[in-house]
């Protein structure tokens, strides 16, 4: 072979990705590694314990109206405004929060206490995306067990009216809105509470007390004054539910924000956070021996 045939049959070597399409690249592989670990790792089971308990509680007042032969709530209407309050209160109010607690903190400090943050922190892979990569894997996640705890949730509803009063909500749009409503309502849960959670993750060594701390002026936000509800998460979500609910005699009453105002709301706190996010990880020096 001459050095003419040679340079005929020579190809040179595909280009490597840079810029937007390596970051892309880098960012599906974290989201599909870190979904598989928040969702099939040993810590998942407390989410999954989490996510079942109001199932379960519907369930068994599903269970008990059918043995009993009295259906626990008068009418279907009267069962979805008291969905309204389980949805409030224990889903949205313990389920969402703790869960999203569970799941958000441990995306860097369980990588931490595992003594594997390093392989993250020595790839050539910016910090934003590793940040983003990280925060959708926790957000897809977080909503496909909760969204999906809501939903069976909701549809236990039915169970002692039957099958005849659920086709004839689907026909009149009532129980598509309100599901629909409900999951968009558990979606902007975990994603204010978790760009929260994962950037609280990263501040604070221990961050059970951050997390106790919010929980509690999340708690109270309904007494404070409107120039501070403004900062809690749980204000802009409450004007998304499909059915209004009244805070007891004690709340200072304001008006809900507009829907749109509670989605970029929403939207601009995930997005501060994951900044925040960004700039710590930047910062970060790996000492286990301080863990």
């Amino acid at each position: 072979m001459n050095a003419g045939d040679f340079a005929a049959d020579y190809q040179p070597a595909p280009a490597l990705a840079t810029g937007p399409s390596l970051w892309l690249r880098q960012l599906l592989a974290i989201l599909r590694i870190e979904f598989a670990k928040a969702l099939f790792s040993r810590r998942a089971i407390s989410s999954y314990g989490l996510a079942a308990i109001p199932v379960l509680v519907l369930a068994v007042a599903a269970w008990e109206s059918i043995d009993q032969g009295d259906p626990v709530f008068e009418s279907i209407e009267s069962a979805r405004q008291n969905f309204g309050i389980v949805f409030s209160s224990l889903i949205m109010g313990s389920v969402i929060y703790l869960g999203s607690a569970l799941i958000f903190t441990t995306l860097f400090r369980g990588e931490i206490l595992d003594r594997s943050v390093h392989y993250y922190l020595l790839s050539p892979v910016r910090r934003e995306v590793l940040a983003v990569g990280k925060f959708l894997a926790g957000l897809s996640s977080a909503f496909l067990l909760f969204g999906g705890s809501a939903m069976l949730c909701f549809l236990l509803l039915y169970v002692p009216f039957g099958m005849t009063q659920f086709v004839t909500d689907l026909g009149n749009g009532i129980a598509l809105s309100q599901i629909g409503m409900y999951l968009g309502v558990t979606f902007l849960a975990c994603l204010g509470y978790g760009s929260v959670f994962m950037a609280t993750g990263l501040l604070f060594r221990n961050p059970l007390i951050p997390v106790a701390v919010i929980a509690g002026w999340e708690l109270i936000h309904f007494i404070l004054p409107p120039a501070l509800k403004v900062f809690s998460v749980i204000y802009y979500l409450k004007g998304l539910m499909p059915i209004p609910l009244t805070e007891g005699p004690l709340a200072v009453l304001v008006a809900p924000p507009p829907v749109w105002v509670s989605i970029f709301g929403m939207l601009l706190l995930s997005i501060a956070m994951l900044a925040i996010a960004a700039q710590l990880l930047r910062r970060m020096e790996v000492k286990y021996t301080d863990e």
